[in-house]
């Protein structure tokens, strides 16, 4: 029975991964930073329910300490700083990076030895289609994803023949409760308000809602698992798909499908009155 270890498994796509991966008879160590949070992870008993804040070296010691070698890492663990960037500051930024990409990067660091050693072994780190998307007033988040996406590629080449598999899952909207834990920065700008709005009612078209349930995400990271091998980027969901090609496409179309598809459009108050028609 293979070994896995899930990150992120309060809520959403963590938990719905790791009550699937359980279902396939996999031995599932869920973990949380608050573990009280784990309640609930029918077919997962407790003893398989550990806290690892993934800022934390010492807890991450702690769970591996438990887990002994693990058959596979899943990276889900992370959140959305939003805000433009001038808006950002440096320990706000660092803050982001931490949870999204030194996070993911340490959990790797820790687990390859051995899987190196046994030739086999998969890592996945769960990304987002806004890894390749800019949007205006969420770079923070999306950088770090961006982030994730290049060590993710980087550590394919590396360790693919020492046997193990590197997959990024990138999810268009999911239904969880990301949005609410998405946190504002501190120093918020009037400035950029109508950009705010602007975004927000573009995106309505980006990301059209209902999003898929985390089960769905969940199901697409254990398919590939069954595979044994594929692509190392998998995209889920149609606007995933939708707006990954459109952001392949080139800068320029890229842009058209901002302003006209999306409608992405906006006046920065010193243009009011202007008669111009900036965007």
């Amino acid at each position: 029975m293979s070994v896995a270890l899930v990150t992120g498994c309060s809520s959403g796509i963590g938990r719905a991964t790791a009550l699937a991966l359980r279902a396939t008879g996999a031995e599932v160590f869920a973990t949380a930073r608050r573990p009280e949070r784990l309640a609930g992870l029918e077919g997962i008993d407790a003893a398989h329910r550990l806290e690892l804040d993934v800022t934390d070296p010492a807890t991450i010691e702690r769970a591996l300490a438990v887990t002994g070698p693990v058959d596979l890492l899943v990276n889900n663990a992370g959140y959305a700083l939003v805000g433009a960037v001038e808006e950002v500051a440096d320990e706000e930024l660092r803050e982001q990076y931490e949870v999204n990409v030194f996070g993911p990067w340490r959990l790797c660091r820790a687990v390859l030895p051995a899987m190196r050693e046994r030739g086999a072994g998969t890592i996945v780190n769960v990304s987002s289609y806004g890894a390749e998307m800019p949007y205006p007033g969420i770079g923070a988040y999306r950088s770090s994803k961006a982030a994730l996406e290049a060590m993710s590629a980087t550590l394919h080449l590396e360790v693919a023949r020492f046997g193990v598999r590197v997959l990024l899952i990138q999810p268009g909207l999911v239904e969880t409760d990301f949005d609410g834990a998405a946190v504002a920065p501190g120093g918020a700008l009037a400035a950029y308000d109508p950009m705010r709005d602007a975004a927000e009612r573009a995106y309505e078209r980006m990301s059209p809602a209902p999003g898929l349930v985390p089960g769905a995400v969940a199901a697409a990271i254990v398919a590939e698992l069954e595979r044994g091998a594929g692509p190392l980027r998998v995209a889920v969901g149609a606007d995933a798909e939708r707006n990954l090609a459109a952001v392949r496409s080139g800068q320029e179309g890229f842009e058209r499908y901002l302003d006209r598809e999306l409608e992405l459009r906006w006046r920065p108050p010193q243009a009011e009155g202007r008669g111009s028609d900036d965007r």
